[in-house]
């Protein structure tokens, strides 16, 4: 069996794990032996918005649940946040192996590229709406975000 031929029988395979659901499948002809296993689905978890207004301090019960999400807000530093427009996903630079387009620290002027959101194949640059440092980048190359996500903030 030729290489082009194992390929071919592969590609099969793995068409039958897909279409059948099945988490593995294996295959012995001769002195070749083909096993291909289907990876998991990646978990999807919700992200909740985090509250804009500091609520009122919880009874103690509740305050060992309500303290995630309220970390979340208190961690943001004060500024500009540039939030997302679209649903999508998030790139720092104009390719995998350019510079991002800033930094955290980095002086940015009003208009200024600060990242990229693709979304239906379409690559979105979304622009600083002011003058100021960027103190805060939120995502990470190739994470998904939602529409209204702060992603960086500029002080």
């Amino acid at each position: 069996m030729d290489i082009k031929e194992l390929k071919d029988v592969a590609v099969e395979l793995m068409d039958a794990l897909k279409n059948r659901g099945l988490g593995e499948v294996e295959l012995e002809m001769d002195d070749v032996k083909i096993k291909i296993k289907s990876a998991p689905p990646a978990p999807v978890v919700p992200v909740a918005a985090a509250p804009v207004a500091a609520a009122p301090a919880a009874a103690p019960a509740a305050a060992g649940e309500a303290a995630p999400a309220a970390e979340v807000a208190e961690e943001l530093p004060a500024g500009t946040p540039v939030k997302s427009p679209l649903v999508g996903t998030f790139y720092s630079s104009p390719a995998p192996d350019a510079p991002p387009f800033v930094l955290v620290g980095q002086k940015v002027k009003e208009g200024d590229t600060l990242f990229i959101i693709e979304a239906m194949k379409t690559m979105n640059e979304i622009k600083a709406p002011c003058d100021g440092t960027v103190v805060r980048i939120l995502a990470q190359p190739g994470d998904m975000v939602e529409y209204n996500q702060t992603v960086v903030i500029i002080e």
